[in-house]
Parts: C-alpha cells; structure tokens; sequence
C-alpha cells in the first residue's frame, strides 16, 4: 500500500462519520416538530397514519350557510369548522379527497403531514396549534381520517378501493 492510498484511507473514516452525522441530523429534521406541535403529537400523527394516505391537511372553513361577504345578510359571529383534505394512493392512482367536520365539533386545528421517502414531515404552522389543545387535536385528527375513510366505504362506485384491502 503507497503511502498516499493510507493517507487517503485515513481521511475516508472522518469524512464517513461526518456524512452519516449530516444524515443522522437530516433525518431528525424531517421527522418534522414545528413549534406549534410537539413531537408526542407528531408521533400520534404518524401512528395513526393509514397507509394508503400521502398526506393529510387540517385547516379552517367557514361554514356552508354563512352569509357571503357584500350579501345584505346579517353577519352574524361564524364558528370555523375543521376542514380535512387527503391525498390518498390508490390502486388507480392518487386521489384527493375533502371532507368538512359537523359544526358541533369543539375546535379546530392546522396541520400539515405529508409523507417522504424517509418517514413523515409532520407541521403546525397555522393559527391553530395542536399545542393549543393536545386532546381535541388527537379527537379532530381522528375524525378527519375516519371522515375520509367513511366517505370512500359509503361511495363505493366513485371508490376504486372499496375494497376491505384498502382501509383495514
């Protein structure tokens, strides 16, 4: 062995450990925890993640029967509802779907989970942390994946995965 090969099998060992630290430090980041949600809550999240989703979106909306703005109908004080929207993979491609929570629920959150190669990024960047309120989030997040799985097992014809392989 020259004496430059064992110089640069020296190197190759520090330069090794140094990529796998950056990797190590990236694969933490993506693991996702913004400052509005904590990282039992991200777990919560990717637990209860069903396989066929690509992502999941919580967010605000206005009710249905609120008065458009310019109408000349009273505006009365508008309650948000929880909005959910999920891009499922499906044995005919990817769909999206949208579903909006009855008005008796109790609160409603913002968040952002989108699968990746390496995992889930999970985040909370919104007006609504599940911070907030850890309980009624896990409640809403469960909801909206029931809400979404419910409404494709009630379609079967627009579902192409009403199938019991699909959601188990």
């Amino acid at each position: 062995m020259t004496s430059a090969t064992a110089a640069s099998k020296g190197r190759v060992l520090p330069e090794r450990i140094f990529a796998r630290f950056k990797v190590a430090v990236l694969l933490g980041a993506l693991a996702g925890c913004s400052d509005g949600i904590s990282q039992s809550d991200v777990q919560f999240v990717v637990a209860g993640m069903p396989s066929q989703f690509q992502s999941l979106r919580m967010y605000h909306t206005v009710p249905d029967d609120a008065a458009p703005l310019g109408s000349s109908a009273a505006h009365a004080a508008v309650r948000l509802q929880q909005g959910c929207e999920a891009i499922l993979r499906l044995p005919g491609g990817e769909k999206r779907e949208a579903v909006i929570l009855g008005s008796n629920t109790a609160a409603s959150f913002d968040l952002d989970a989108v699968r990746t190669s390496d995992g889930w990024s999970v985040t909370s960047d919104g007006l609504s942390p599940p911070s907030d309120n850890p309980v009624a989030f896990r409640t809403q997040f469960t909801n909206c994946v029931s809400a979404i799985q419910d409404k494709y097992r009630a379609e079967p014809d627009k579902a192409p995965f009403s199938a019991s392989m699909v959601f188990k």
